[in-house]
């Protein structure tokens, strides 16, 4: 699935990956994964939206939140996600 906008974070022991992608159905999901760096907790969520600038609108309250509670925003890797953003322009 292409993901069409990518942030990660980390604090000392924790992790939390934040994306926007259309699914199979080409709905427009924000999927939030977190997880431990030094244990194997941690989960994901799902949310779907009705078009893309209330995605927006949530990911952005959700980068506030993260940044809020001491995660320190990490540079993006542009050449995976320059392969994602081709595959949805195709």
């Amino acid at each position: 699935m292409p993901i069409l906008i990518k942030t990660e974070f980390r604090t000392q022991t924790r992790g939390y990956r934040l994306h926007i992608e259309r699914d199979l159905l080409g709905d427009i999901c924000m999927v939030r994964c977190w997880f431990g760096l030094y244990s194997k907790r941690g989960g994901y969520k799902r949310d779907v939206f009705a078009d893309f600038d209330e995605a927006q609108r949530k990911y952005r309250q959700m980068i506030a939140r993260r940044l809020r509670r001491g995660y320190a925003q990490l540079p993006i890797d542009e050449k995976e996600f320059q392969h994602d953003a081709d595959l949805f322009l195709c």
